[in-house]
């Protein structure tokens, strides 16, 4: 199979065979080359072999699998042998940092730690691995020390959160319980058309020219018909609809903010469409599915985490996407579909798999988690880069891809495709705990990971800047990771000289991109993404590796970069957290940061620096606890607990209503309130964000000494 020439005219191709495939005994016309070289899968139309060619071929490969087993046994039996003792002492090699920890045992110096987090007790714990964000903590000295200290001097920082917790106790949030969710009650949560109108464009605007899994015309045509039928539109479609003005609540520009808690409206709306739409797949079927059912449950995972809904959970959800769009086969060519599929299908089944992957990817980078080993299995080419209006069902035959740098909605997902495969392959290794890099490896993963980024396509058009903005932030990430790593390894001069010049030109064009954005109205990217925090430790980082008196040239550069990166990072955490009414705690850590490197610089002026990171965390949650929407009811705490006027800090005071008193005329002590539990001031003063050896966990059990400057 093939049979040869002389055979098959002979009439006894089923008696054609390759004689220990050696090409002096070959048949006449035949090759050497095996039955099933270079095949990867069966051809989509394939006649049946004759039953005589098919035992021939097992005959042949029966002679062949006993001839190589005795081969083997001859050459390989010593090398088997050694493999086998090997695996008896170790099935998995040491980790580098099981390596460290024996050479200190030897006393030897280490230069390099394994980073992650892992925090809790039990089985009640959380784990980030090292291209987590907030990783850097364990490598910027003393960092936890300026925190733990901030908490001694300034109890408000405790009390706010006690305060936060009070109103949490007494509010009853939106998707807080699952419940039953009908066709009807899905219908019933559409607001007014007008609100769906602008909240449907926005996302458009934004979210829907990097994911876009949708087709306009066929959702524009079924829009339409939605408000002139409600009742005979399917819930599908309602579910798209309310996914979509959910991702987008947090985008409104609408002043001032109010909030539930420590959730904002609009956030609060977002997680009501969410769970209603979440409860309601729960009951659908899964056998006869549609595009609309992959397209719904993508937007659910991204609903939530651009509203920061159960963010724990990402990459956990993410990965659950990616498994239930393999199990559909969407990781594999739609050409080798046998039944008929439109050219429309195909390519959406292309969309749906590349954002599935791209959103997978990240949440696991985010985490510091190896992503998922799909491409050893997939082959599924990218979406083509066509405008939807050039395609439709009955389109027969795919339309050939406008230019590369003319905008579609889906050049972001074509176009991410090509650094596809490079960003999976290092966010294995940074996540490999049983891998090292060497400078000649970060140079290269540099270089390459630079030639993507002058790759990208200068687009114009209606989110067209989002789109290339997020293709540059999601391969600068890498670039910091990596010299973040190497700059704490690095032998020499010019390698230290190298991650620092690296480090500094992507962190300031992180933030650079974050603002541009931001300028032009957008804050896509800006719930998006989680560079921000990132860009503001990488300098931090920096900052505290380099003597300024000893290298005047380089701390010249980051002095005049640093503070203006770790201030804009600050910034968009801030309106981060009045948009979401959530993600406190990073904030804090970009401001804690902040402080001390301002504190290393200016020593004198520790405590003021510490006083001004406290004011701008505690800001807005006293905003947040002033603009409640309603004051809450109910068990719990009274609401005289909130601090007394004269321990807020400056300019907040605006923020706060009139306090009721007690019934002895004065305000409530707080002497008697607990204190934060471990978890909650660990996570708040960088505790256990470095790594468990002995010293460090002796140090925890030692009392803490404020600094006596």
């Amino acid at each position: 199979m093939p049979a040869c020439g002389r055979c098959t005219k002979a009439g006894q191709a089923p008696d054609c065979l390759y004689i220990d495939d050696a090409t002096d005994n070959l048949p006449d016309g035949a090759t050497g080359r095996g039955s099933f070289d270079g095949h990867i899968s069966r051809p989509i139309q394939q006649t049946a072999a004759p039953m005589g060619d098919t035992l021939s071929r097992l005959e042949y490969q029966d002679r062949r699998i006993k001839q190589l087993e005795a081969a083997l046994a001859n050459t390989g039996h010593t090398q088997i042998t050694d493999a086998v003792q090997r695996m008896k002492v170790s099935k998995l090699p040491l980790t580098p940092e099981s390596g460290m920890a024996a050479a200190e045992q030897m006393g030897a110096t280490v230069t390099d730690r394994e980073t992650m987090l892992l925090r809790g007790k039990s089985f009640k714990t959380q784990f980030h691995g090292s291209t987590h964000p907030s990783s850097l903590i364990a490598h910027i000295p003393d960092l936890n020390t300026f925190t733990k200290e901030a908490f001694e001097r300034f109890p408000a920082l405790a009390r706010i959160r006690h305060d936060m917790h009070v109103l949490e106790d007494r509010v009853e949030y939106a998707g807080s319980k699952s419940q039953f969710v009908s066709e009807s009650d899905l219908k019933a949560l559409l607001p007014q058309k007008a609100d769906v109108d602008q909240l449907v464009q926005l996302y458009l605007n934004n979210y829907g020219s990097i994911y876009h899994v949708l087709h306009l015309p066929t959702f524009w045509k079924q829009y339409h018909g939605l408000w002139s039928d409600l009742a005979g539109t399917s819930a599908h479609f309602v579910a798209t609809v309310l996914l979509m003005i959910a991702s987008a609540q947090c985008l409104m520009s609408t002043q001032p903010w109010l909030y539930t808690a420590n959730s904002s409206l609009a956030r609060e709306k977002a997680i009501t469409y969410i769970q209603a739409c979440d409860d309601w797949l729960q009951t659908q079927s899964q056998k006869h599915v549609t595009s609309a059912d992959f397209q719904i449950r993508f937007l659910l995972v991204f609903a939530r985490q651009v509203s920061a809904r159960k963010v724990k959970r990402t990459w956990t959800e993410a990965g659950t996407l990616l498994r239930f769009c393999m199990a559909a086969g969407l990781h594999r060519n739609p050409d080798l579909l046998r039944k008929k599929t439109s050219a429309l299908d195909k390519d959406l089944r292309r969309r749906i798999w590349a954002a599935a992957v791209e959103l997978e990817l990240q949440a696991s980078f985010d985490r510091g988690m190896m992503a998922a080993p799909w491409p050893m299995q997939a082959d599924c080419p990218p979406p083509s880069n066509i405008h939807d209006e050039d395609v439709d069902q009955d389109t027969e035959q795919m339309p050939p891809s406008v230019r590369p740098d003319e905008s579609t909605r889906s050049s972001y997902l074509w176009a991410a495709s090509e650094s596809t495969m490079l960003r999976h392959g290092l966010n294995t290794t940074l996540n490999n705990i049983r891998q090292t890099l060497g400078f000649d490896d970060v140079k290269r993963f540099t270089e390459e990971i630079d030639a993507q980024i002058q790759a990208i396509p200068k687009w114009t058009g209606t989110g067209a800047d989002v789109a290339a903005a997020l293709l540059s932030l999601n391969l600068r990430q890498y670039v910091l990771v990596l010299h973040d790593r190497q700059l704490r390894q690095a032998e020499t001069a010019p390698e230290r000289s190298f991650s620092r010049v690296m480090i500094i030109e992507n962190a300031t064009r992180t933030i650079d991109t974050h603002r541009a954005l931001i300028e032009k109205g957008s804050h896509a990217l800006e719930l998006l993404c989680q560079d921000q925090l990132r860009a503001a430790l990488s300098i931090c980082h920096l900052s505290a590796t380099v003597d300024i008196r000893a290298d005047s040239a380089i701390g010249q550069i980051i002095e005049h970069h640093a503070g203006r990166v770790m201030d804009e990072a600050v910034q968009m955490l801030t309106d981060k957290v009045s948009r979401l009414g959530v993600e406190q705690r990073r904030l804090w850590i970009a401001l804690a940061a902040h402080g001390f490197w301002k504190a290393n610089n200016d020593p004198s002026q520790r405590a003021v620096y510490m006083q001004e990171a406290v004011d701008k965390v505690t800001r807005p949650y006293y905003k947040i606890m002033a603009c409640q929407d309603e004051m809450p009811t109910g068990v719990g705490a009274p609401v005289e607990k909130l601090a007394s006027r004269e321990e807020l800090p400056n300019g907040t005071l605006e923020h706060l209503p009139p306090l009721p008193q007690t019934k002895a005329g004065g305000m409530t002590s707080f002497e008697d309130l607990p204190i934060l539990d471990l978890d909650e001031i660990e996570a708040w003063t960088l505790e256990n964000w470095n790594q468990f050896n002995a010293t460090d966990l002796q140090s925890l059990t030692e009392p803490y000494q404020p600094n006596p400057t």
